[in-house]
């Protein structure tokens, strides 16, 4: 690993780069034509009356249940700015940036981040309308609601929330670590929030609200952007999700960091090979934007953002296809840190892609079964209209 003086996307740029609007992302079209999102939930209970592996009723309950937390703390804490609980009378008296970086660290670890990064906040990464699918999940805006962090939030916190390797290798069957990877993002985000406005200055928590969070995170020494179109940590892969905190708070900001991605996934393209929606690029990078869900003047692997959310309607849940074929979604071992070290200088790329494989790393486990066994009968309250059964798996 490198520290660079610079993000390693900047010298893929070719042309002026433009806010994004909220409103263009997958999710929020998806939202606005054909409700999509809620028709993968829909087909999510389909999949429980067929007693699809991996998609019962049991794993069903399993994801619910983790992103119960993002759900709850979205809805109250999300895409606003933070009012502090308790002292609304004193501040923290002359802040020194360097013991505060190093403070505000710690306390992110405390509270659950696995790694924190911090970074000079770049304007361009803030969305510039709400879209529909952040509106629905925080309720703290309108759709089409403009978006302006205030110019007194010079930095951004950004944290990383590991996804736990043998679950995500579940997908394209319910993987459960994306839904309390959300949670722990969102009680993470709000919680430093929270400690940040107690000393008497400001801080905006988010997730996916208000702004690109892989961006942020690449700037704050946290990864680089892979092909698959998402932050490449070094000690995690893609196996992560983001949350991020706004604030006024002096700070110093981290270095970017170079790792080899860029060179490993120009000769890998396993994401691209396996992703089932064939949503991912196999070939050479382009500054074209392919259509509204993506942007123009970067050079980079864009993604057709639709297909990939069309595949999780037909999937009836969300797919980590793209994270669990990765050569660099590994447990954090000594055989994968000694195996990374060439990864990251991309030296015998082509043979760890090659020995990967063979191996096994990327393969969907074949361990989807329950002890229970997941047949499912219909509710009292259905039972009115329709036909009592079991459907028997």
């Amino acid at each position: 690993m490198r520290y660079v003086s610079e993000p390693t996307y900047k010298r893929f740029i070719t042309g002026g780069l433009r806010r994004f609007d909220d409103r263009n992302t997958a999710f929020s079209r998806g939202a606005v034509d054909g409700n999509k999102y809620t028709r993968m939930h829909d087909q999510s209970i389909e999949n429980l009356k067929k007693c699809v592996p991996g998609k019962t009723i049991l794993d069903h309950a399993t994801w619910v249940a983790g992103r119960t937390g993002d759900y709850i703390i979205r809805r109250a804490a999300l895409g606003r700015e933070h009012k502090p609980f308790y002292n609304r009378t004193f501040r923290l008296k002359n802040p020194n940036p360097e013991a505060m970086s190093a403070i505000v660290k710690e306390k992110a670890h405390w509270i659950g981040a696995d790694a924190v990064g911090i970074a000079r906040l770049n304007p361009l990464w803030i969305y510039t309308h709400w879209g529909m699918q952040n509106v629905m999940y925080s309720g703290a805006a309108q759709a089409g609601d403009p978006i302006e962090i205030p110019p007194e939030y010079q930095m951004v916190i950004v944290m990383i929330h590991a996804m736990d390797y043998d679950v995500i290798r579940r997908s394209p069957a319910v993987e459960e670590e994306t839904d309390i990877g959300y949670s722990k993002a969102a009680w993470c985000a709000s919680s430093l929030a929270a400690f940040i406005t107690e000393l008497g200055y400001k801080a905006i928590p988010a997730c996916n609200e208000l702004g690109i969070s892989i961006a942020m995170a690449v700037d704050a020494g946290l990864g680089e952007l892979g092909r698959n179109g998402q932050l490449m940590t070094r000690d995690y892969g893609s196996s992560v999700r983001i949350s991020k905190v706004f604030t006024n708070l002096p700070l110093i900001a981290d270095q970017p960091i170079d790792i080899g991605v860029q060179g490993f996934c120009e000769q890998c393209a396993l994401c691209a090979k396996s992703c089932p929606s064939r949503a991912l690029n196999p070939g050479e990078r382009t500054d074209q934007a392919l259509n509204e869900h993506t942007s123009p003047g970067m050079l980079k692997w864009p993604v057709h953002a639709m297909k990939c959310l069309d595949w999780w309607v037909k999937n009836g849940t969300h797919c980590s296809v793209c994270i669990r074929v990765c050569p660099w979604t590994k447990p954090n071992n000594l055989l994968h840190k000694t195996v990374r070290l060439l990864a990251e200088r991309n030296i015998l790329t082509r043979l760890i892609v090659k020995a990967d494989q063979m191996l096994g790393y990327g393969k969907q486990t074949k361990d989807l079964a329950w002890l229970q066994d997941p047949a499912v009968v219909q509710t009292a309250e259905d039972s009115e209209t329709v036909p009592h059964q079991a459907a028997a798996c």
